[in-house]
């Protein structure tokens, strides 16, 4: 009978001791959650890993792309916090010629349902509509009739800063951190 008094009790510190943890998880989730969205709507690579399993849009600077057979990755952002985008191309695509020339060095925005694959966050995408140039690194010099005209309809693209990057880094790393040790609390026996 003490036996199971005594293993009640210890479950009871153990949740006791993990709900704080939780609680603290969850408020940094939303924390980076926030810093991962922007003005437009779109989310940065690095706050591509919390949104694993939904439809979200993507913003960030292709830093590589490479091709295999009829399919086109490129990467945004820089490892270990970068997005994989699969460009599938069909007979009747509608994607730029060669894209693994075409998209490095520009941002783009891409939307489609973000998968983890290999670790790795991943949108695959199919059609051209889902993968827009917003910056192509070129400054462009529109007519004088064209420049107020582009002004008043369109803002220009939401940038982050290095702060907030570094910020949503620190609090991504330490959600991962908590997130083990919860894992340890939780099954004491597997764990030194």
């Amino acid at each position: 009978m003490t036996t199971n008094g005594n293993s009640s009790c210890s479950r009871a510190r153990r949740v006791r001791a993990v709900t704080p943890l939780m609680a603290l998880s969850v408020i940094l989730v939303f924390a980076c959650l926030s810093l991962a969205a922007s003005p437009n709507g779109s989310i940065s690579p690095s706050g591509a890993g919390l949104f694993i399993g939904e439809e979200k849009t993507v913003e960030g600077p292709v830093t590589s792309a490479e091709r295999e057979a009829n399919v086109v990755r490129l990467r945004l952002g820089r490892a270990p916090q970068e997005v994989i985008v699969s460009v599938v191309i069909g007979l009747l695509s509608t994607f730029p010629p060669v894209p693994e020339n075409y998209y490095p060095g520009k941002t783009v925005r891409v939307t489609g349902t973000i998968r983890s694959f290999r670790g790795v966050p991943e949108i695959v995408i199919r059609d051209a509509a889902d993968i827009q140039v917003v910056d192509s690194g070129v400054a462009a010099v529109p007519a004088a009739g064209a420049l107020a005209a582009s002004s008043a309809m369109a803002a220009p693209p939401v940038r982050e800063d290095d702060s907030t990057r570094q910020r949503l880094e620190t609090l991504t790393e330490r959600v991962r951190q908590l997130e083990e040790r919860v894992r340890q609390l939780e099954n004491p026996g597997t764990h030194p």
